[in-house]
């Protein structure tokens, strides 16, 4: 929007810098032939716009009706603080007039023809414009001033526009641009075909007559239509100021497969998406815009709300409120590796390597503007169909850095709250992410135990809680998970975990363990406590107990994001002696994608020395705030542990507290 509106300005003191050159071409040409004309071009002209202009290959004039002007190699100089010395070039210039309308008005253009041009829009730091000079104070106002265009055409060019304050760049290619007003009062005509940051684009539309654009009476009816990456555009109706951009009133529509394609264009990093479909309403100007009655189909979600741009500000800032009556997951999949399944685009071959996605995330710079963004959502399916009863985002965008707070899930009766800040490329380090994830009471039985869920599953239970706080650096998710630092940390009470354990290690791993018994059937977990310190991307377990009515099972070892590998050690401990009850512990190593279990076999005095007189490690007290937090006061895994003995003792028999039985279905 804002560029358009440039564009338009650009073609209004590109016409009255054009109409200046004519009348001294005609004028130089008349009188002293084209080395005058040269002259005066290259210093009192030159002068006059505060640009230099130097034309380095034949200029010609035709007289007729129309009359013909042509220049070739032809070059405008830069502001004096740009980044490119040129503004402006053109192989070749090539324009039709009709002189006596330069007298009686108004100015009639039969063509202006661009061949193998370069055109650079850019700001300075400060704000300063390089397209701010003597000709814009010339070019027209009102729409009754804007000449007659019959034709304009644009070959083999090129458009690049920087925002000095960000660094935010974009590039428009034109293979061919046709703008053409057959007769007077017809309708314009619009084709175009190129390209935009190098991706295919193309471009086709109807305008009024330029007759009505002179007309301050009546909007000035637009219709276009455009494809960028597999995404269509349309967009039709009225713009009340059409040399200023404004008054626009707008109804548009969109579909297609590439939205995360468009988006990287601009600098917004996205996975791949569902296909999608929406309408919207485009209305504004004066550098405000409304995009308004947005709806938005991809998948199973949906999308409602509006926005609004503000483009006065050195840095743009964009406000938006969103709402959804339902959110699926699986349409966001590329988000945590793979393809929707309601994608069009190209599926990346499956991984036979590692597990964790490489999706890439991070940018040199976050899009140079500013955001601040609500959404609330009053459904979500996530994948395998749990349910997710509401979910709350906030995001604010400023100076290139990206903070969520918060990102809230409720279900199942508990809470999901994530936080993070992410700061992109600095000169002198990688992209940053400092992050935080609070789990509160989530009922594992309500959760899983419903239809569509596998059956694996649905007999789970339990009351799930636990936190996360972590800083890392990358450009993609799999660096994230690899340089992490922090801590983690995953509490259950009254819990059991069925079929899903066979799902993980082999039977008589878990009947090492004491928590599977005869037909398999699973033992009840009254706690499960695990704490983990993460360092470089090596998560190493400072506290796991695992109690259940007869065994506790202490875990150590690590576990390496980096190398997608697993060195866990579990080792069962007897509540009371009997030769029915003597467990052996397992080494659990291998990779993600291929764990290995292994039970440890020795002879049996070794085994019964290990079943008792053994004590057990206890949370820290630092860890007992957090566990009440995750799980709620007077917890299991308080009873169970409160009344443990030092260590090196055995513990009591009994002191643990029995399992709720789960909800009924």
């Amino acid at each position: 929007m804002a560029g358009a509106k440039r564009g338009l300005k650009i073609v209004g003191w590109l016409v009255a810098g054009l109409f200046l050159l004519i009348v001294l071409a005609g004028a130089a040409l008349w009188f002293g032939g084209t080395p005058a004309l040269a002259w005066l071009i290259e210093h009192p002209v030159s002068a006059a716009l505060g640009r230099q202009i130097t034309i380095g290959g034949p200029l010609s004039l035709r007289w007729g009706d129309p009359s013909r002007i042509v220049a070739e190699d032809v070059h405008v100089a830069n502001a004096d603080w740009g980044t490119a010395p040129e503004m402006f070039s053109a192989r070749r210039l090539e324009i039709d007039l009709y002189f006596r309308s330069l007298l009686f008005g108004p100015t009639r253009l039969p063509l202006v023809s661009l061949d193998d041009a370069t055109l650079l829009l850019e700001t300075a730091k400060d704000g300063r414009k390089n397209w701010d000079f003597g000709a814009s104070a010339a070019a027209p106002k009102k729409r009754e001033q804007f000449p007659v265009l019959q034709r304009l055409l644009i070959g083999r060019s090129r458009f690049r526009y920087r925002n000095g304050k960000t660094g935010a760049e974009a590039a428009l290619g034109i293979d061919r641009l046709d703008l053409a007003e057959p007769q007077v009062t017809a309708p314009v005509q619009l084709t175009a075909s190129g390209s935009f940051q190098q991706a295919p684009l193309r471009l086709s539309g109807t305008f009024g007559p330029i007759a009505s654009l002179r007309d301050p009476s009546h909007p000035y009816p637009v219709k276009l239509d455009g494809e960028l990456e597999r995404v269509r555009l349309t967009a039709a109706g009225g713009i009340a100021a059409p040399l200023d951009f404004s008054g626009l009133d707008l109804r548009l529509s969109l579909s297609g497969a590439g939205l995360a394609n468009v988006a990287a264009l601009l600098g917004v990093p996205l996975p791949p998406l569902s296909d999608f479909r929406g309408t919207a309403t485009l209305t504004g100007g004066d550098g405000r815009w409304g995009v308004h009655a947005l709806t938005l189909k991809t998948g199973n979600s949906d999308l409602e709300g509006g926005i609004d741009i503000d483009t006065n500000a050195t840095v743009p800032h964009l406000t938006a409120n969103l709402t959804s009556s339902q959110i699926d997951l699986t349409d966001f999949k590329g988000l945590y590796g793979g393809k929707p399944a309601r994608s069009s685009v190209a599926a990346e071959p499956s991984a036979t390597g590692p597990v964790l996605p490489d999706v890439a995330i991070a940018v040199n710079r976050l899009p140079g503007i500013d955001a601040d963004l609500s959404f609330y959502g009053t459904h979500v399916v996530a994948t395998g169909g749990l349910p997710i009863d509401r979910i709350a985002l906030g995001v604010r965008l400023k100076g290139g850095e990206l903070t969520v707070d918060p990102l809230r899930l409720h279900a199942a009766d508990g809470d999901l709250t994530l936080s993070f800040h992410f700061t992109p490329y600095t000169r002198n380090s990688p992209p940053e992410m400092q992050a935080a994830v609070d789990i509160r009471h989530v009922d594992l039985h309500k959760l899983l135990d419903r239809p569509g869920m596998p059956a694996m599953l649905r007999p789970t239970a339990g009351i799930l809680g636990g936190f996360a706080k972590i800083g890392t650096t990358g450009v993609s998710t799999r660096q994230f998970l690899a340089r992490m630092n922090g801590q983690a940390g995953l509490f259950m009470q009254n819990g059991q975990i069925s079929d899903l354990l066979q799902q993980l290690a082999p039977i008589n791993v878990l009947g090492a363990l004491g928590v599977y018994l005869s037909g398999d059937k699973p033992v009840p977990i009254n706690c499960l406590v695990s704490d983990f310190s993460i360092t470089a991307g090596m998560a190493t377990a400072k506290t796991f107990l695992l109690d259940t009515a007869s065994d506790v099972v202490i875990g150590k070892g690590d576990i390496n994001f980096g190398d997608e590998t697993l060195h866990l050690n579990l080792s069962p401990k007897n509540k009371s002696f009997t030769l029915m009850s003597l467990r052996t512990p397992v080494d659990i190593t291998g990779t993600f994608r291929k764990p290995d279990f292994h039970v440890e076999t020795f002879d049996l005095a070794a085994r019964v020395g290990a079943a008792v007189g053994l004590g057990v490690v206890f949370p820290p007290a630092a860890l007992v705030p957090l566990v009440d937090t995750g799980l709620g006061a007077h917890n299991a895994c308080a009873a169970a542990f409160a009344a443990q003995p030092p260590q090196g003792q055995a513990p009591r028999t009994g002191s643990s507290v029995p399992p709720a039985k789960p909800a009924a279905r």
